[in-house]
């Protein structure tokens, strides 16, 4: 085997070993927590930025606003947040943790997405350079289409 096969076996190996990790906290957080690592990311993003719209929260999760109204909804029937119309525009709803939120935040681990987004930006810019090249190189070669996912 060359050289430049190892390394594309390395490389597709750290990929599979992020999505089945990924995957383990994600269950991690399930059965520690009893909620997904999105509901809990939404909640620690709650916690971090303040009350935000259906929105914002779609945003943050990189998905439609129906897919976050649908997970939002859940979530405020399972008791961990709750809606409020905006005072300044009483056409926005503004979602917030409960107490129950507050307290699974505090009780559950940390998911994966969450420690990227805390760490990486202590790196330097060209660390995170080179990640960014490498990662949209890899997109490229997996022929991956943004567009389909939002």
């Amino acid at each position: 085997m060359g050289k430049a096969q190892e390394l594309a076996e390395s490389i597709v190996h750290r990929y599979l070993t992020l999505v089945r990790y990924q995957r383990y906290r994600g269950g991690l957080i399930q059965k520690t927590a009893n909620i997904s690592g999105r509901q809990l990311a939404v909640l620690r993003h709650l916690l971090e930025k303040g009350p935000r719209t259906v929105g914002q929260i779609g945003q943050f999760l990189y998905v439609r606003d129906a897919t976050a109204s649908a997970m939002l909804e859940r979530m405020e029937r399972d008791g961990y947040i709750t809606r409020r119309r905006a005072p300044e525009d009483n056409r926005k709803v503004l979602i917030e943790p409960t107490e129950l939120g507050r307290t699974v935040v505090a009780q559950a681990p940390p998911g994966m997405i969450w420690l990227l987004r805390e760490r990486l930006p202590r790196l330097s810019v060209e660390e995170l350079t080179q990640m960014d090249e490498a990662l949209k190189k890899l997109s490229e070669l997996a022929e991956v289409d943004e567009s389909v996912l939002e």
